[in-house]
């Protein structure tokens, strides 16, 4: 069992410097290759001008990297499906291209509920095991996530971009050293943190990994029985 992750960019053909943006997605997609390595079986790949993917293992912190996308390629808006199931034919571990399967199938339907159904445009994630039942679940702690965030005022995100450049991805930060790092004092770290609902938004996002990691158990369960 895998992780598909296929993500493209929002309103490309709008973009002016068109191969300015490819080179900065390429550039990142490196250093995505660099940072989460060890949780890829297929690495980061541009296969069109403005849409690439990886392959990841089930274990992967899939949030993380899609938040750590996001933050890498600001002000860019991106769009992600998340597709969980088995990979049919050979994968090449230096570029994801070529492989095929129902990850890729269902990370394909998935981005393509981004296109259907965004929340008014708040909601650019979604996931597909091919059970839509359970898929619901997974998919509305994710919208839940996604409208905390479309609240975010610059001072809010910021919080969520140091935590991401400290590899800081749970609800169970520091708030001593976020303080520090920010250089604000505790009192308005408060109550930006109030405002923000970041332990919220972070708490969703560690209950839909979860989720999607039991999906991924309960499927490979059912094929050995």
């Amino acid at each position: 069992m895998y992780l598909a992750l296929i993500a493209d960019v929002i309103d490309s053909k709008m973009v002016q410097e068109r191969f300015e943006l490819q080179k900065q997605v390429e550039k990142t997609l490196q250093k995505m290759n660099e940072l989460f390595g060890d949780y890829l079986a297929s690495r980061f790949t541009l296969t069109l001008g403005d849409e690439f993917q990886a392959l990841l293992e089930v274990d992967a912190p899939v949030f993380q990297i899609i938040d750590t996308l996001r933050s890498e390629l600001t002000p860019t808006q991106l769009r992600f499906g998340i597709g969980l199931g088995e990979i049919v034919t050979a994968i090449d571990p230096l570029q994801s291209i070529g492989a095929d399967g129902p990850a890729y199938w269902n990370a394909r339907a998935a981005i393509n509920l981004v296109h259907q159904k965004n929340d008014y445009g708040n909601t650019q994630i979604y996931f597909s095991s091919g059970k839509e039942n359970q898929d619901f679940f997974v998919n509305a702690l994710i919208a839940s996530g996604e409208a905390i965030r479309s609240s975010w005022r610059g001072s809010q995100e910021e919080i969520l971009l140091d935590l991401l450049k400290r590899c800081v991805y749970s609800e169970n930060f520091s708030q001593q050293d976020l303080a520090q790092s920010l250089e604000i004092n505790p009192s308005a770290l408060s109550k930006r943190l109030k405002s923000s609902s970041i332990r919220v938004y972070l708490r969703g996002r560690a209950a839909a990994l979860a989720s999607i990691q039991s999906l991924a158990k309960g499927e490979a369960y059912d094929r050995i029985v």
